[in-house]
């Protein structure tokens, strides 16, 4: 009788525990893409829906044809199972390649809606002041477009985290510095956010050219056989390139795993051809990420999108 109390006792305590212990809260993020022209975009977003650390509230898109890009990420959200985050269109930019779009062409419905992308980004920075991470992974017009239009919102924002720049490296292996497609796309809007003063988190080529998405890799994730992962392998064909390079991810990542890679807070500035440089100065204006091990990020990667 004295074994059955205790055993009692014990899951009691158990069940009480279970009410009172605090659950780790989730990061609220929203997204800023250019989804539909290279594949890492779409491989951020399935990271973003893998990980219970983050709490996606909204995406908007950016460059070219946006109304396109938005329809490409609602309907991912939907096969996904998350048709109530809203996806807003920014405002059009010069045509670009966005042969993925292709899968969604006439997709209409939840969560696509016709809010303009920065007034979807002011209702949620407002819903949360000082809670909200911003993950801008296509070029900084919209973003910097958010600070134009109410200059307050850079202070209301947790942080911004980019994947853009280049400070030792450039693509490939080339060690040499280059200007990077997200911020040579528009320096103009890329010297305003670094001149924001709002916290930055700066993913350059230097810790994401290198994290190819090998054969070995894309077969695991594209015999995962979910609608997320059925939806990757059929823009994978559509983009109609080899070797998946994970730019993207490795800026979601880092909100999940900051062990990922070696920062280092700097003052950057860039010029009107889209080169970021490491300035001289006391002041600096965002934490970088300057190196990485390849092998574990990808293991990181594939155990949340395509777990064994």
């Amino acid at each position: 009788m004295m074994y059955l109390r205790c055993k009692m006792g014990a899951a009691l305590l158990c069940v009480y525990a279970c009410f009172i212990t605090p659950t780790l809260a989730r990061i609220p993020i929203l997204l800023d893409t250019d989804i539909g022209t290279d594949i890492d975009d779409a491989f951020a977003l399935a990271l973003i829906l893998h990980s219970p650390e983050l709490e996606l509230v909204g995406v908007t898109t950016v460059a070219g044809d946006t109304q396109a890009r938005a329809r490409l990420a609602a309907k991912l959200l939907r096969e996904a199972g998350n048709p109530q985050i809203p996806v807003a269109a920014g405002e059009p930019g010069p045509p670009q390649p966005i042969e993925q779009t292709r899968w969604a062409e006439g997709f209409t419905g939840p969560p696509l809606t016709s809010e303009k992308a920065i007034d979807l980004m002011k209702r949620e920075i407002d819903r949360r002041p000082g809670e909200l991470t911003l993950v801008a992974i296509g070029e900084l017009t919209n973003v910097a477009a958010l600070l134009k239009s109410d200059p307050s919102m850079g202070k209301k924002i947790k942080r911004l985290v980019l994947m853009g720049g280049a400070i030792a490296h450039g693509y490939g292996q080339d060690l040499q510095p280059a200007a990077e497609w997200n911020i040579k796309s528009n320096p103009a809007a890329a010297q305003v956010v670094f001149a924001s003063g709002m916290p930055i988190l700066m993913v350059p080529l230097d810790v994401t050219a290198m994290l190819q998405l090998d054969a070995a890799a894309r077969h695991r994730v594209f015999t995962r056989l979910t609608p997320l992962t059925n939806a990757l392998t059929i823009l994978y064909h559509l983009w109609n390139e080899e070797t998946p390079i994970l730019f993207d991810p490795m800026a979601v990542a880092l909100i999940i795993d900051p062990s990922l890679c070696e920062t280092e807070s700097l003052l950057i500035g860039v010029d009107g051809k889209g080169f970021t440089r490491r300035e001289a100065g006391r002041a600096t204006n965002a934490v970088v990420a300057l190196k990485t091990d390849p092998k574990r990020f990808l293991e990181f990667y594939l155990s949340r999108v395509a777990p064994p």
